[in-house]
């Protein structure tokens, strides 16, 4: 009996891993679903599994991924064989990563792996792609499957573009705003400040806040630089091996303007998901199940979980979807009536372009107005900084007087 390492998913959500005896894969399959696991992969341990020690944190490019999922569609759309196409793509000029990828998948098919399996050894790929192949492959409909992921994909790059532009410029805003105070600090007020205490005048109380900063800043300027580097290095370290990105997704959500700018991204992307699993003939309960372990946001988590449990218990699925506020009333009920009448695939694709369009009036908006408060906020420091020394400095005159 054979034994296979396997990932899957829980009805609670949580990704679990580990390994099953069978007497081949299918048996595996079966034996983990009788478990309540919900298997996302699963290979035969002691297998060649030589390209996924090769390739098992491999990271490529979004959208170098996205246009090999569109070039290979657009292959096999044309009737070249999977093993042909692959060929052709390795000798495209994609990087190193990538290309080494598809010859260890290319060489994998050759030995009789499927191209779902192939893909999955090497461990570069995501869950979600990973399912559309699959689904593809088991229904003769691979060529279409992937043209629906590398449109999702797409899609879901343009939407992600929109709101990094969007918030590029009030980041930028933040950046120059610091900037400017820590050279009035450092550079300007020191002149003036040997200009105060020389004079023998009592120093305002303000003023003396604002000497003390910059006294503080050009005594531990460059142990804070440092701090502030080490800080940065310790992020990007533990930005791809901990929770940290969802952690400050979750404290960014929280932020006026662009917490709903972020929510309303999430929510087109669940639909959006969703919908392309669904046209590709995956079961909702299996779309549900997979989503569950790319959702970032707790209350599309949540609403997902609970629509799950709630089609398992042949209940309302989209009661939760409602009851969350995830979407708004009008499209939760879109997506109820697609459902009843059968026609649930068309309805998420047709919600995921509303809230894109929603999306796109939010993110011009938001920008309109992080502007305006970012440069009020900037002038208000200044003006407090230049107040409180000019207070100073006025009471010199007085006192000369």
């Amino acid at each position: 009996m054979a034994s296979f390492r396997y990932s899957a998913v829980k009805d609670s959500g949580e990704r679990v891993a580990g390994t099953i005896e069978g007497a081949d894969r299918s048996l595996a399959i079966s034996r983990l679903s009788e478990q309540g696991l919900h298997p996302i992969d699963i290979s035969e341990e002691g297998a060649d599994t030589g390209s996924s020690a090769l390739f098992g944190r491999t990271r490529i490019p979004r959208q170098e991924l996205t246009g090999f999922t569109r070039q290979l569609a657009w292959l096999l759309q044309a009737g070249t064989t999977l093993n042909r196409s692959l060929e052709i793509l390795t000798k495209e000029s994609f990087s190193k990563p990538l290309s080494a990828v598809l010859s260890a998948v290319q060489s994998d098919i050759r030995k009789g792996r499927s191209f779902h399996d192939s893909l999955a050894a090497t461990g570069a790929f995501p869950p979600f792609y990973l399912s559309m192949v699959e689904v593809g492959e088991a229904t003769g409909t691979l060529a279409p499957s992937l043209d629906r992921l590398a449109g999702a994909r797409e899609r879901e790059q343009k939407v992600r573009s929109k709101v990094v532009s969007a918030l590029t410029y009030p980041v930028m805003l933040v950046v120059l705003s610091i900037g400017v105070v820590a050279f009035l600090m450092v550079a300007v007020v020191p002149g003036i400040k040997d200009m105060i205490t020389n004079s023998g005048a009592p120093v305002p109380e303000s003023a003396q806040m604002v000497i003390g900063v910059s006294d503080w800043l050009i005594a531990n300027g460059l142990v804070f630089a440092i701090f502030i580097a080490v800080l940065a290095a310790a992020m990007a370290l533990l930005w791809t091996r901990t929770s940290l990105p969802r952690t400050l997704r979750s404290m960014a959500l929280r932020i006026p303007l662009i917490g709903k700018v972020l929510m309303k991204s999430d929510t087109a992307q669940f639909c959006r998901v969703l919908g392309a699993l669904s046209a590709a003939g995956m079961s909702l309960p299996s779309s549900l199940k997979l989503i569950t372990t790319t959702v970032t946001d707790r209350r599309i988590l949540k609403a997902t979980q609970e629509m799950e449990v709630a089609l398992r218990r042949g209940e309302d699925f989209i009661a939760p979807l409602e009851r969350s506020g995830v979407l708004p009333p009008l499209l939760a009920r879109m997506v109820k009536v697609g459902a009843e009448t059968g026609n649930l695939t068309p309805s998420l694709l047709r919600v995921t372009d509303i809230l894109d369009d929603q999306l796109d009036g939010m993110t011009e908006r938001s920008l309109a107005l992080l502007g305006p408060i970012i440069i009020l906020t900037l002038s208000v420091f200044v003006g407090f900084i230049i107040t409180s020394l000019m207070g100073a400095v006025i009471s010199i005159n007085d006192l000369a007087l």
